[in-house]
């Protein structure tokens, strides 16, 4: 037990201790995805997101892919610390949007 089970005044071992009985699963119901689907998360008291269910995108989505880069690369960006794949994305933005600029000018 940890130093904390005291404070709420349980007895946590005794709890801790009980096998549950074959005759006690039978009492439990079979959990459906109805009921989980109405389950409510709270964290605290206060009433969250469902974990399960990714909330609305601020940004269009990005899409998985395997690219295959020069070691100079890939060393270079992963050099300056986390979000390296993000300032990839980034250099080659600016690529298309000043080739873009270039063949709108001719």
């Amino acid at each position: 037990m940890s130093a904390k089970s005291g404070r709420i005044r349980s007895n946590l071992r005794k709890v801790d201790a009980h096998r549950i009985t074959a005759a006690e699963y039978e009492e439990i119901p079979e959990m459906t995805e109805a009921m989980l689907a109405r389950a409510e998360y709270r964290v605290g008291g206060r009433l969250m997101p469902h974990p399960r269910h990714r909330g609305p995108q601020k940004q269009p989505t990005k899409v998985a892919t395997s690219l295959r880069l020069s070691k100079e690369v890939l060393e270079h960006f992963k050099a300056q610390g986390p979000g390296w794949q993000t300032r990839i994305d980034e250099a080659l933005q600016r690529l298309i949007a000043a080739r873009k600029r270039t063949a709108a000018k001719s």
